[in-house]
């Protein structure tokens, strides 16, 4: 087995257990997370923040699509054509690869681009030009809600 693999995987299995064992608190998983240190600052991109989420949301059976996944992900793109991965990933927790392998068969591409002083993983069609991605996602509203937010921008004792 691959150590990365094993890694993600102990990490993911000991933030599940984690997240079960406060269920009963009635706070958002986000939050459980960033108490449980998963935090940005220094070395945590919002690229990892948003996969680590993912991965313990699926691993919890929540926001899973499976079979209808390419389906959902069509209806996704109709609403965002230009999108953040983290705007996809708030509410789809299904595998990275599988994902993106929808993404590229429907001629779609991944930039990394800098977005109000933030390297921002964004999704577009391969002919839309990375003025009109900046653009675009200027004048629309992040997608997600308030505990998404701040789960991604969590500074621990500054939050």
């Amino acid at each position: 087995m691959h150590s990365q693999g094993y890694k993600e995987k102990e990490l993911t299995t000991a933030l599940v257990r984690i997240v079960n064992n406060r269920k009963d608190e009635n706070i958002p998983i986000e939050q459980i997370l960033n108490e449980a240190g998963v935090t940005r600052p220094p070395v945590i991109t919002i690229y990892d923040m948003v996969e680590v989420r993912a991965l313990v949301l699926y691993a919890l059976g929540i926001d899973r699509y499976g079979a209808q996944l390419r389906e959902a992900l069509i209806y996704f793109i109709a609403a965002a054509p230009v999108f953040r991965w983290s705007e996809l990933r708030y509410g789809c927790s299904d595998p990275e690869q599988a994902i993106e392998a929808i993404l590229h068969e429907l001629k779609y591409i991944g930039r990394v681009i800098e977005i109000d002083g933030e390297q921002e993983y964004v999704w577009s069609s391969r002919w839309v030009s990375v003025r009109t991605i900046r653009k675009t996602l200027a004048t629309r509203a992040r997608i997600g809600n308030p505990a998404f937010f701040k789960y991604l921008n969590y500074k621990p004792g500054g939050n």
